[in-house]
């Protein structure tokens, strides 16, 4: 099915879900030089918008993010529930939703437009930070979802195990609780650590204006990269563009260059 790539980490199925594609324009890395920013994409930035579905072997089915959902960046995304439907999945059969960060991209699509919760039965798992940071913001996509859903929400730290062969990998920066998840099966989930591969495997200090704290977002995307080099492991992040949703690094230079599993 079109906008579904998968990849087997131990015993979990990760199926990467393509829920829309954001435009985000010529000014997503501020502190590049025009002609640079130009030069990788033409036009301006456009990036997909990814959520991991982790169908688990005990049956049991996590989601990481939600999408976009139909509502917002003028109904860039909202492909989730479809995507979901197409495997034969119900909302109301997801255990879990894990959440890397609370941005719109991640978190809108865990509300329908009436505000009621897409995903009635499932625990909403964060970073103590994150709901730290976003909640009373009622004006952003994440306070909204803690004001909607905040008896399902389940706060975790860094290192947590999540069970299934699942830990948190607190990377701040991006927002105050932006987390990956680690696989013993060898498999690792950024996030929003990369949101232009073609710029940032190259030089992984170069930030986009969505980092809260740019300075820590580039370290923890210094260490990530530098982590998923030295150990091998495949990896997957929530704006890779493209056929290949799955891919290993390598270093190149005083970077990396991504490598298909």
């Amino acid at each position: 099915m079109e906008g579904i790539v998968t990849y087997r980490a131990g015993g979990t199925e990760v199926i990467c879900l393509t829920d829309g594609l954001l435009d985000l324009g010529t000014g997503v890395f501020p502190e590049l030089a025009p002609e640079r920013r130009e030069a990788a994409h033409p036009g301006g930035l456009r990036i997909e918008v990814n959520v991991h579905l982790l169908r688990h072997a005990d049956g049991s089915l996590d989601l990481v993010d939600t999408g976009c959902g139909p509502t917002i960046y003028a109904g860039a995304g909202g492909r989730l529930p479809g995507l979901l439907d197409g495997l034969g999945i119900a909302p109301a059969e997801i255990d879990r939703v894990i959440f890397t960060h609370l941005h719109g991209d991640h978190a809108a699509g865990a509300l329908h437009p009436d505000g009621s919760p897409v995903f009635p039965a499932a625990r909403l798992v964060m970073h103590a930070a994150e709901q730290a940071f976003w909640q009373g913001r009622e004006d952003t996509a994440g306070g909204r979802l803690l004001a909607a859903c905040g008896d399902q929400v389940e706060v975790v730290g860094d290192g947590d195990t999540l069970g299934q062969g699942m830990t948190t990998w607190h990377l701040p920066g991006h927002t105050p609780g932006h987390m990956g998840l680690r696989f013993d099966g060898g498999l690792v989930l950024l996030g929003d650590v990369i949101h232009c591969p073609e710029l940032q495997f190259p030089d992984p200090d170069i930030h986009t204006r969505y980092d809260i704290d740019p300075a820590q977002g580039d370290a923890s995307r210094r260490m990530a990269l530098a982590t998923i080099a030295a150990e091998g492991v495949v990896f997957s992040a929530s704006h890779l563009t493209g056929a290949q949703k799955f891919l290993r690094l390598e270093v190149e230079g005083k970077g990396y260059r991504s490598v298909a599993p």
